[in-house]
C-alpha cells in the first residue's frame, strides 16, 4: 500500500509525528486496520448468515455476497486485511481472521452434519469457496463487471457461488454420498 505515514499526517490535518504515537510504523498501522477490518468483515458474513435463515442454499449466497460487498463497500480494509505489509502473526489480527475463516468453517460443519455436502476435510471446502469470495471481490472492486453489462453485483455474486455450490453438493452426489436439501 503505497503511503507513508507523513503522508497521511498531513492528509488528516495532524502533525508528522502524530500517528508515531498510536503506531510504531506504517506496518503497525496497517495490521491494526487489517485487524479491524477481518472483524468488521465477520461482523457482515455473521449478520448475513442469521438474517438469511435455516435454508444452508440461501445462508452461503447471503454469506457470499456480504463477502463481496464488504470488499466494494470497504476497500481499505479489505486491501489491508490481504496486504503482504502486515504482520501476520499480529495476535489482533490472527484473532480477526481465525473469527472470519472460522464462520466458513462452521458453515461446512453444518453442511456436512445436514448432508448437503459430502464427507472430507473441510479444506477442500475451504480453499474454492474462499477462492472464489476472494476472486468475486475483486473482480467486483475493480469494476471488472460493467463491460460485461453485468450491473447487480448480487445477482453476480448469486450466479458464481450458485454454480461453486451445485458443483460443491453434486460432487458429493457422483461420489456416492448422500445428499439432502437443506
Amino acid at each position: 500500500m503505497g503511503f507513508t505515514l507523513r503522508e497521511l499526517a498531513r492528509r488528516v490535518g495532524v502533525s508528522h509525528a502524530a500517528p508515531y504515537r498510536h503506531y510504531a510504523d506504517k506496518r503497525a498501522l496497517l495490521t491494526a486496520l487489517a485487524a479491524e477490518g477481518a472483524h468488521r468483515l465477520a461482523d457482515a458474513v455473521d449478520a448475513a448468515l442469521t438474517a438469511a435463515g435455516s435454508d444452508l442454499r440461501a445462508r452461503f449466497l447471503a454469506a457470499a455476497h456480504a463477502y463481496v460487498r464488504f470488499a466494494i463497500d470497504h476497500p481499505g480494509y479489505f486491501q489491508a486485511i490481504f496486504s503482504a505489509d502486515t504482520d501476520l502473526n499480529d495476535p489482533a489480527l490472527v484473532n480477526g481472521r481465525d473469527r472470519s475463516l472460522g464462520l466458513l468453517y462452521r458453515y461446512i460443519a453444518e453442511a456436512q452434519a445436514a448432508g448437503y455436502f459430502g464427507e472430507g476435510e473441510a479444506l477442500s471446502y475451504v480453499i474454492p469457496v474462499f477462492a472464489m469470495h476472494q476472486g468475486l471481490a475483486v473482480l467486483a472492486m475493480s469494476g471488472a463487471f460493467a463491460p460485461l453489462g453485468v450491473l447487480d453485483i448480487r445477482a453476480a455474486s448469486d450466479l458464481a457461488h450458485g454454480r461453486l455450490l451445485d458443483g460443491l453438493t453434486r460432487a458429493a452426489e457422483a461420489k456416492g454420498e448422500k445428499r439432502t436439501k437443506a
